[in-house]
């Protein structure tokens, strides 16, 4: 089967991941793979699985414009595929466009975000042969925006990379030492983005609210806009020996081996690769039950989740978190078991082409 990925850019997010992570993995299934990305660069444009796929690049300078596609229908047409699977905003909301193609190939929308989109994105979406959900609670939404529910499907995420570390005692014992972390402390882990919420800071003033004992740390793991503005609050609220913050890590398996509990307070999430990945860790979560954050883990039994909005009921439950060592430890077996039974990445790579045969079965494999 001939399969088109678009995208407008690769960008370090989750999306953008996941779709080089299928991308890889329908190569390995046999099939013919090829992706359109609109710009030029990207932090996930080195990566191996982008160098495996070989994205042919639209733009012909950067342009910084995510929405700018020049030449795209003509592109299309060039590989003739079977289907066309868009990710992220932009990219999907070409599918409008690319719908008026003569000979017109299978187009796939998917919805994997919790924030805004704009009416020319739900129109895309419409004219799609199918929509693929990241999570129960994005195919709701998209029904909700009355989108015919026989063309909608959830498929999960999958592990987009190895959430263990090669030597995990060795792991924790290094970036313990680096992080200068106390002997016997807890430590809390967050791994996102510093952009517009994405709840570090909610993260932080709920610290300020944590029991001294028994000894605890948080370690922020990303870059982006609202970094510079967090550290500032962090020391304001004088948590500097608590608190730290290690940047970008293109590997966070070794900070999971490390870490004892995966926490987020984002304020809109479809399904988060973080807490996927944390899961798959066995670690537990504390995390705000927003957009379909609940889905990644078993509320009571490997994580927690905390009703938006409610500050007293985030440190309640990082409270238990650092203070319940039993609950920890019986977390890790669960958590790892359910990341395997829904967030395997080559099951889930598999229930993709079974979509696609069934809207192009004509021209095989």
């Amino acid at each position: 089967m001939k399969i088109l990925i678009l995208q407008d850019h690769l960008r370090l997010g989750g999306t953008e991941a996941q779709a080089l992570a299928l991308g890889s993995q329908w190569l390995d299934l046999g099939h013919d793979v090829r992706l359109l990305a609109f710009r030029p660069g990207g932090a996930l444009a080195e990566t191996p699985a982008a160098k495996k796929l070989s994205p042919k690049v639209l733009q012909p300078v950067e342009s910084w414009m995510d929405s700018w596609a020049p030449g795209l229908d003509k592109a299309v047409q060039t590989a003739a595929p079977d289907v066309v699977v868009a990710f992220g905003r932009e990219a999907n909301s070409k599918l409008w466009r690319l719908s008026k193609l003569s000979p017109r190939p299978k187009l796939v929308a998917t919805l994997r975000s919790a924030i805004y989109q704009p009416p020319r994105f739900w129109r895309a979406l419409r004219v799609a042969d199918a929509v693929v959900a990241n999570a129960q609670w994005a195919a709701d939404e998209a029904a909700a925006h009355g989108l015919a529910e026989e063309k909608l499907h959830t498929i999960y995420s999958g592990l987009a990379r190895e959430p263990h570390a090669a030597d995990p005692a060795a792991a924790r014992a290094e970036w313990r030492k680096r992080a200068r972390t106390p002997e016997g402390a807890v430590v809390m882990i967050c791994v996102a983005g510093f952009r517009r919420g994405k709840g570090q800071d909610i993260l932080l003033r709920a610290a300020t609210q944590l029991p001294a004992e028994p000894v605890w740390q948080l370690w922020f793991v990303g870059a982006g806009p609202y970094l510079e503005p967090c550290k500032k609050i962090a020391m304001g609220l004088k948590l500097n020996e608590r608190v730290r913050f290690t940047g970008v890590q293109s590997d966070p398996a070794p900070l999971y081996a490390a870490a004892d509990v995966a926490v987020m307070a984002s304020l809109a999430e479809a399904l988060p690769n973080f807490l996927i990945e944390a899961q798959a860790a066995g670690l537990p979560v504390v995390a705000t039950a927003v957009g379909g954050v609940a889905e990644c883990f078993e509320n009571g039994r490997t994580g927690l989740a905390v009703p938006d909005g409610e500050p007293a009921a985030l440190v309640a439950a990082l409270t238990r978190s650092i203070q319940d060592a039993d609950w920890r430890a019986a977390a890790k077996e669960p958590a790892q078991a359910r990341a395997k039974e829904l967030f395997d990445s080559q099951r889930n790579a598999a229930k993709w082409i079974e979509l696609f045969s069934t809207l192009a079965p004509s021209r095989g494999n």
